[in-house]
């Protein structure tokens, strides 16, 4: 067994051990977990493969299994400590007069009739405040909130409490009494990513009509509450949805598109690589680095590094290192997030059923105009890998998902990359930029004509 094998194995016992956890997590595992019952068995099995051996350390199978055992044990740890964490509900009473001040550590989750704010108080405690649309806070205002704090209940259908959990967030608030004390602005960083997001939606409402304004936002920054309820409904229908949620699912996806398309364009191989890694970490920062995004970003390179280099194969253990590295950080994601288990498998898929799906295609004859014949391997790819989170988290798979990606997902490069110049040039002339957006409507208004349609025989 090679030290590359070795490490993947390694990588792998630590996703299982949180999987484990996150799946079974009965009394008796927690008390392994807690005591150290797994790592005493691994240690247990290396003792004896160093006994059986003569006390000479041999790379065998034996002590492998022994270390793999460990490990997994590490994993069933680092998952217990995070989901054992319990908050002092104590130091809130929990009824109608408790008075809290802190600041809106998040970007605001505007909804069609009411909003979400995570106010972060002086303990570090996060609460999720429900209230009405306005008046409208922002990311770093201070507020005063007056009302009843509680800790999160869970639906006949959905384990809620672990779903905020995931995020820090052990309270909620709903239409409390709000204050606000100061405005934050832009003060840091991630203020000044979340002003230059709320300018560039802006600057395409100004070039753009409805829906395909709200499209755009949707494709460019993730913002796909504006989107019409009609319009969302039917990409949920078709099974595009993944395409206006941030997520590495739609980033690996879009960036073998532009890969694809650059190469259509006769773009040389290595230039094709800078640029898209631009778009990408341009995406990224303009959607708001929030840590969803940051890890669709880092899946979405890895494969870009793959296609690169030509080698689908030899990325497996940077894919597998990336995601028990973000597992590490927050053993929630391997359940609680949909979006981290769709990244993580549509760019396995793309990683493993891609090349395997472009030479039958090839085999088959199959024309590559436009690079059909790529993004229809890479849309298989991703649809398949992804299926079991599809059905798991969302109970139903269309399909008229293929068609439907396959008749879309070329248009989305070029309607993201136009897109994008478009709004630049608005900053400078909002008549110019209307007039450059053009191409671009003409690409949202095709995709969004191809879901209705396709939607309407769901319908």
């Amino acid at each position: 067994m090679t030290k590359h094998e070795i490490f993947l194995f390694s990588l792998l016992s630590f996703i299982g051990g949180i999987a484990f956890y996150s799946f079974v997590n009965p009394a008796l595992l927690r008390q392994l977990a807690d005591q150290g019952g797994v790592l005493v068995l691994g240690v247990a099995i290396i003792i004896y493969a160093f006994f059986k051996n003569n006390f000479q350390f041999k790379p065998n199978t034996k002590i492998i299994f022994g270390f793999c055992i460990l490990i997994f044990g590490f994993g069933l740890w680092r998952a217990a400590t995070a989901f054992n964490k319990k908050p002092d509900f104590e130091k809130y009473n929990f009824q109608n007069n408790t008075v809290l001040v802190g600041k809106t550590s998040e970007e605001p989750d505007i909804r069609s009739d009411f909003s979400y704010y995570v106010l972060e108080v002086s303990n570090g405690d996060k609460i999720l405040i429900k209230t009405n649309l306005y008046p409208e806070y922002f990311y770093g205002d201070t507020l005063k909130i007056t009302g009843k704090i509680e800790e999160p209940t869970n639906f006949s259908d959905f384990d809620y409490k672990n779903y905020l959990a995931k995020d820090n967030i052990f309270f909620t608030g709903k239409y409390p009494k709000i204050e606000l004390v100061s405005r934050g602005g832009a003060t840091d960083f991630y203020g000044l990513l979340l002003e230059i997001k709320k300018m560039f939606i802006n600057r395409i409402n100004e070039i753009l009509p409805e829906p395909q304004a709200s499209f755009l936002a949707a494709l460019l920054l993730g913002a796909r509450r504006s989107l019409p309820k009609d319009l969302i409904e039917a990409f949920n229908a078709t099974g595009t949805s993944h395409i206006v949620a941030i997520s590495g699912y739609n980033i690996s996806l879009i960036a073998i598109m532009l890969f694809n398309f650059f190469g259509f364009m006769l773009v040389p191989r290595r230039i094709i690589f800078w640029l898209v890694g631009i778009l990408i970490i341009l995406f990224t920062l303009i959607a708001g680095a929030g840590a969803s995004v940051v890890r669709a970003a880092i899946m979405g390179s890895l494969l870009l590094i793959s296609k690169r280099e030509g080698r689908f194969y030899n990325m497996k253990n940077a894919i597998v290192l990336a995601g028990a590295a973000m597992l590490f950080f927050n053993p929630y994601l391997f359940r609680y997030d949909a979006g981290f288990q769709l990244s993580f498998l549509a760019t396995l898929g793309l990683f493993y059923l891609s090349p395997h799906f472009e030479r039958r295609f090839v085999g088959w004859r199959i024309p590559n105009f436009f690079s059909f014949r790529d993004n229809l391997a890479a849309t298989l790819s991703a649809q398949i890998a992804a299926l079991p989170v599809v059905l798991f988290s969302f109970g139903r798979f269309s399909w008229l998902s293929v068609p439907a990606n396959v008749l879309v997902l070329p248009a989305v490069p070029p309607a993201m990359l136009s897109g994008f110049l478009a709004a630049l040039v608005g900053f400078i002339s909002v008549k110019i930029g209307s007039i450059v957006a053009l191409a671009t409507w003409f690409l949202l208004s095709y995709q969004i004509w191809v879901v209705e349609l396709l939607s309407a025989f769901i319908s």
